[in-house]
């Protein structure tokens, strides 16, 4: 018998996640982002990820269509920009200074001042499971932006006390070619 969703909730909830944006370009490059927790590394031979994308999205549709996407890791205190990516707007990007990236088939990144990292990715296989369709993402491109990440635990938005970042921060988006990430040891 399955767990019914209450618990399921509850035991996701008591584990802190990364809060990202994935995004992709939809028809006619037209931006597409959520808000999810759903993303974990996977490989790193070759270098994968794993996103975790509802049904119903939109973003799921942009996906499809570009065959790329990017996964924003939200620094501390984007807590607006989190839940202006988690509604059903269709001015998710509106006042945002994004760019397209070229190694991600046109993928938005959000500004860096909003994040923690970013991976630019190009789609290696699609999984549909349940209500959820799971990708994993060939990470092209990558960069450390030096600023505490922001975390989602019960249910909420935390902060956890983070030792200085020196030297992790990068301003440019260096390819990344497997063996370091430009501003790591």
């Amino acid at each position: 018998m399955a767990i019914d969703d209450e618990l399921f909730r509850a035991v996701f909830s008591a584990h802190p996640a990364a809060v990202c944006i994935v995004t992709a370009a939809g028809p006619e490059s037209r931006p597409s982002g959520l808000t999810t927790s759903a993303v974990t590394s996977v490989s790193m031979e070759p270098p994968l990820l794993l996103v975790c994308v509802g049904t119903g999205s939109r973003t799921l549709a942009a996906i499809r269509h570009s065959g790329g996407f990017a996964v924003n890791f939200l620094a501390v205190h984007n807590e607006r920009l989190s839940e202006r990516f988690a509604g059903k707007s269709t001015q998710k990007f509106a006042g945002l200074d994004w760019r397209p990236s070229e190694r991600a088939a046109g993928a938005p990144l959000l500004p860096a001042h909003h994040l923690s990292a970013v991976a630019e990715c190009l789609v290696h296989q699609e999984i549909p499971a349940g209500d959820h369709t799971v990708f994993l993402g060939g990470i092209e491109g990558a960069a450390l932006h030096g600023r505490a990440p922001m975390l989602y635990h019960e249910r909420d938005y935390i902060h956890l006390p983070v030792p200085a970042l020196s030297g992790t921060a990068t301003t440019d988006w260096p390819s990344w070619s497997g063996h370091h990430i430009e501003g790591t040891p």
